[in-house]
């Protein structure tokens, strides 16, 4: 058995290689699942991923590697000139995983998406924001705010338009509102300024914890460049603007910042609901 060959290589040395690369497979997803765990709470969930990647990357090379070399002893550059041939055909046979894989690099290189950002993708028909579950080396993993998983080739985030809410740190929020026919629209523009003063995670009357990381925020040089002028506070006002005045209505526009894209049709839907309610009490009805 000894002598038995397969392929050119001793029998009883592939099946080492064999064990060696299933061993060094599960070690590396242990090793990961592991670290994971570990500092998912200390690091963050980026951090985290980044480190069990990198963790689990190496100990694939270096099992790999000694397999290749140590137990196969094959000569690397024998074996790459024979499979030169094959390498070509089996580069355009995989053209679209090729172009996940770079662009799987180029997403890790760039930062442009991260672990736990919000985005949207103009390819994506959903085109809901969702959060960023995961990126491989050929695709990213989204969950938008309907619960639903959306897998995505890497190609897609390079080659469409991505909106990252998270990398701009605050949301401007537009809602169209028609004038209630014969109201006065200054009271209804206080009646609309009351509400939004009111809630909690309008900007700026937010308090607590949420004022803390929207100040925290406002500290970052990054998302200071996103928000040109807009370094204080008071500089998110909300505002009430007149958008069109036809011969049946005055439809106005309904202008506020809220820090995180995920609460933005929960705050929309609160507010609507008061300013109907309070209108509706003071005798105006909402066409």
């Amino acid at each position: 058995m000894a002598d038995t060959t397969v392929l050119g290589v001793n029998l009883v040395n592939l099946l080492v290689f064999i064990l060696v690369l299933f061993t060094t497979i599960l070690v590396a997803r242990i090793t990961y699942s592991i670290l994971r765990k570990a500092l998912d709470l200390r690091l963050g969930k980026r951090k985290s991923k980044i480190t069990s990647n990198f963790v689990q990357y190496v100990i694939l090379t270096l099992g790999i590697g000694y397999g290749v070399l140590g137990v196969l002893r094959l000569d690397l550059t024998a074996m790459v000139a024979s499979l030169g041939l094959v390498g070509i055909a089996v580069a355009f046979s995989s053209q679209q995983l090729i172009q996940n894989f770079i662009a799987g690099v180029m997403i890790a290189l760039d930062r442009r998406v991260r672990m736990e950002d919000w985005i949207e993708i103009n390819g994506n028909p959903s085109n809901d924001p969702s959060r960023v579950v995961d990126i491989t080396l050929t695709r990213t993993i989204l969950r938008d705010i309907n619960g639903r998983m959306t897998i995505v080739p890497n190609s897609l985030m390079i080659t469409n338009q991505v909106v990252n809410y998270t990398k701009s740190g605050f949301l401007e929020v537009v809602v169209p509102f028609p004038l209630p026919v014969g109201a006065d629209r200054d009271k209804v523009v206080g009646i609309i300024m009351q509400v939004l003063a009111e809630h909690p995670l309008v900007l700026p009357n937010v308090q607590g914890t949420e004022l803390k990381a929207t100040e925290r925020d406002l500290r970052i040089p990054q998302l200071r460049r996103f928000l040109e002028d807009r370094t204080e506070m008071t500089e998110f006002m909300p505002r009430v603007l007149v958008q069109e005045v036809s011969n049946l209505r005055v439809n106005m526009g309904i202008r506020f910042w809220i820090r995180e894209v995920q609460n933005r049709d929960v705050v929309v839907s609160e507010l609507l609901s008061k300013i109907i309610d309070r209108l509706g009490r003071e005798g105006m009805t909402v066409p």
